[in-house]
C-alpha cells in the first residue's frame, strides 16, 4: 500500500512560524508534526511514502532522506503550484501509482490506513474519504452520506452544528483523474465536490483521534495532546 503525503502548503495562517519552515516541519511535543503523520502511515502498513512537496522542500528531504522506519521515502516535486488535486495527480503519474492512501501533512487522524484501503476496495470507490464526527463543524463544513456510505454532498463552512467532517485522509484510485488536465486544480472542489455525479465517492466514518495543526489554537493544543515524543534518531530518516 503506497501513501502520498501533501506537504506543499504555505501555512499562511501560522504567520512567522512558517516564513522559513515548511508547515509539516513545525515542532510538536519535540518532533516535527510530519513525523507523527508518517508514523501512523507506517504502522498502518504503508509500503512506500511519497511526499508531495513544494515550498522549501529541500528541508523536508534533508530530514527524512530516503527511508522512514524502514519504509522507502520518495519525493514528488511540483514544477509549479498545482493545487491539491494537481499535486496528487502529479505524484501518482510520476511514480506510476494506481491507488494510494492520501493524507495532508498538517493534519493527523489516528486511523489504520489499511482499514480505509479495505473499505475503498469493498466499495469499488474512486475515492474513499475518512469522515470524523464533530459536535461543531463550522470550521470544516459537513459531509453528507447515504445509508450505503456514498457521499451525497458538502455543506459550507460557518454553520455551527454537529455532523461529519472531511478529515483529509483518502484512498484514491487513478480513475479519479481520468479526465484531468495538467492545469492546477483543487482536489476538494474539482474532484470531491465536482464529480459527485460521475465518480464513486464514499465516506467511511471513524471516531479516531483527529487534529488539524494549521491554525495557532490547534497547534497549541497538539503540543499537549499528542503522545509523548519519540526522539528523531539516526535510522528514522536516513540515506540522503
Amino acid at each position: 500500500m503506497k501513501a502520498i503525503v501533501l506537504c506543499g502548503g504555505l501555512g499562511t495562517r501560522l504567520g512567522e512560524l512558517t516564513r522559513e519552515t515548511p508547515k509539516p516541519l513545525i515542532p510538536v511535543a519535540g518532533r516535527p508534526f510530519l513525523s507523527y503523520v508518517l508514523d501512523r502511515l507506517v504502522e498502518g502498513g504503508a509500503s512506500e511514502l511519497v511526499l508531495a512537496v513544494s515550498f522549501q522542500w529541500e528541508k523536508i528531504r534533508a530530514l527524512y532522506g530516503s527511508q522512514w522506519r524502514g519504509v522507502p521515502v520518495a519525493y514528488s516535486v511540483e514544477p509549479q503550484p498545482l493545487g491539491t488535486g494537481g499535486a496528487i495527480r502529479h505524484a501518482m503519474r510520476s511514480h506510476e501509482i494506481e491507488e494510494a492512501i492520501v493524507v495532508n501533512g498538517d493534519t493527523l487522524l489516528d486511523l489504520d490506513a489499511g482499514a480505509l484501503a479495505a473499505f475503498a476496495r469493498d466499495k469499488a470507490a474512486d475515492v474513499a474519504m475518512a469522515l470524523k464526527y464533530m459536535a461543531d463543524t463550522s470550521r470544516f463544513g459537513r459531509v453528507e452520506i447515504d445509508q450505503a456510505a456514498r457521499v451525497l454532498g458538502f455543506r459550507e463552512k460557518g454553520v455551527g452544528q454537529a455532523g461529519l467532517i472531511n478529515s483529509g485522509v483518502y484512498h484514491v484510485h487513478a480513475r479519479a483523474f481520468a479526465d484531468s488536465t495538467d492545469a492546477a486544480f483543487s482536489f476538494e472542489l474539482d474532484v470531491l465536490a465536482g464529480k459527485l455525479d460521475t465518480a464513486a465517492i464514499y465516506g467511511m466514518q471513524t471516531d479516531a483521534y483527529f487534529i488539524d495543526m494549521g491554525v495557532p489554537e490547534d497547534l497549541a493544543r497538539a503540543q499537549y495532546e499528542l503522545p509523548l515524543p519519540r526522539p528523531d534518531v539516526a535510522g528514522e530518516g536516513s540515506a540522503r
